[in-house]
């Protein structure tokens, strides 16, 4: 997740920011000054405090490395488009953005500076525990009206802020989510406080954070509402601004790749998101969640790759042939247990046991995989397609296939490259 480019290590595209940090730290041809190694130390420590946690006695250690008190509140700044071109007047790399915030901040401040991922970058300011939440919402607007100016006149960019609350620097993640949403909805050029967002009737009630836990937590599972959720957030981030939407799609889109290379023991892919960035510049509305939706299966469909059904068990070969042979028809639980000669209770718990799946999940699977084979190699309409599946309601058929797939059969025939897996 790393936005610097290092020519002399072209692996690193593949790299997530962690290791991206470890490898410009461990092995870079460059001599690196004590104090950009401090900043690189930095920029790990905050990606690791939003997305990987700490156990307590490392928290505290870094607290005290960082002189971090124990509640603070998250900035989260978006810098305009015109960040990656060359009419700043600073070069724009991970370690000039650092180091010009540092020396923009009052040094009485106590915070730490995150990484520059895409066009955005979060700044950690620790506060007294007998500070008045007021005081603080005052004192954060000032800081990021401040740093705004910085950035405006002495380098010629365009910086928006988002304020998340006062928050245990345990829970700060809390306080980035929150720094999100005012991000979404404020201005260019301008600071939104989650508390003023609160109170203002754009609002929304859609519980963005919660629905992302549930995503991650489905990916790391190898469940299929995963995509379930990837939907819910989707449907909320196709309300917001061009430039929001891309900066949310980005951030779902590395959270979900590095889930699935976390926990995968196969030589998985990375999710370079870097390499997308003119692509998506190009995209405005729809086009931006299609793209989205194209890239999430592309990445999670590394979660419920086949090798995943362990077919040695002859109970698991013989339900997977039968269904090979019969998903066109109405198939029921019941009758595949009879075919295979046990009780309808222990064959589900058995074929959830080997396959992950439940039996409904993984006949439905197999009929949107036959679905989209039809639907690409032929001529069908979606109503054709779905009595040949075995549905007999073409709207029900619709609905199995968004879940599935994230869009309709109707949508899917018009992309018929949409689910490409291609880099």
């Amino acid at each position: 997740m790393n936005n610097i480019k290092d020519n002399s290590a072209n692996t690193i595209v593949q790299k997530d920011f962690w290791e991206s940090l470890q490898h410009d730290i461990l092995f870079s041809k460059q001599t690196l000054s004590p104090e950009d190694t401090f900043a690189l130390i930095e920029q790990n420590f905050m990606f690791s405090l939003f997305f990987r946690g700490f156990s307590y006695i490392e928290l505290i250690n870094f607290q005290t490395m960082f002189d971090l008190n124990d509640i603070g509140y998250l900035i989260l700044m978006s810098l305009s488009q015109d960040v990656h071109t060359q009419q700043n007047n600073i070069e724009i790399n991970e370690l000039s953005i650092y180091h010009f915030i540092k020396k923009s901040l009052p040094k009485k401040l106590k915070f730490a500076i995150g990484p520059l991922i895409s066009n955005r970058i979060s700044i950690l300011v620790t506060s007294d525990t007998d500070i008045s939440l007021d005081r603080t919402k005052e004192e954060s607007i000032d800081i990021s009206k401040d740093l705004i100016n910085h950035f405006k006149k002495e380098a010629n960019i365009v910086a928006t802020a988002g304020i998340g609350k006062l928050k245990k620097i345990q829970s700060i993640y809390s306080s980035y989510i929150e720094a999100q949403s005012c991000l979404s909805h404020c201005k260019t050029g301008q600071v939104l406080h989650k508390q003023d967002l609160e109170d203002t009737s754009f609002e929304f009630h859609f519980d963005y954070e919660e629905t992302e836990k549930y995503m991650l937590d489905a990916i790391r599972h190898k469940k299929v509402e995963a995509y379930d959720y990837f939907s819910l957030l989707m449907n909320h981030i196709q309300k917001l601004n061009d430039c929001a939407a891309r900066n949310r799609i980005i951030e779902i889109l590395v959270l979900a790749a590095h889930t699935v290379q976390k926990d995968s023991t196969d030589d998985t892919q990375y999710f370079n998101y870097s390499k997308h960035l003119n692509e998506l510049a190009n995209l405005t509305g729809t086009q931006l969640i299609e793209w989205a939706y194209k890239r999430f299966i592309y990445i999670t469909g590394y979660v419920k790759t086949q090798n995943s059904i362990d077919y040695s068990n002859k109970i698991v070969q013989a339900t997977k042939e039968y269904l090979e042979a019969h998903y066109t028809e109405d198939i029921t639980l019941e009758d595949v247990a009879e075919q295979v000669n046990i009780s309808p209770q222990y064959f589900s718990k058995l074929i959830k046991k080997n396959t992950g799946f439940n039996f409904i999940d993984w006949l439905s699977m197999l009929r949107v995989k036959k679905a989209k084979e039809l639907l690409t190699n032929s001529d069908l309409t979606v109503k054709e397609v779905c009595f040949m599946v075995g549905y007999k309601d073409p709207n029900y058929f619709s609905r199995i296939f968004k879940k599935r797939m994230g869009i309709t059969p109707s949508d899917y025939i018009k992309n018929s490259n949409f689910l490409s897996r291609k880099n």
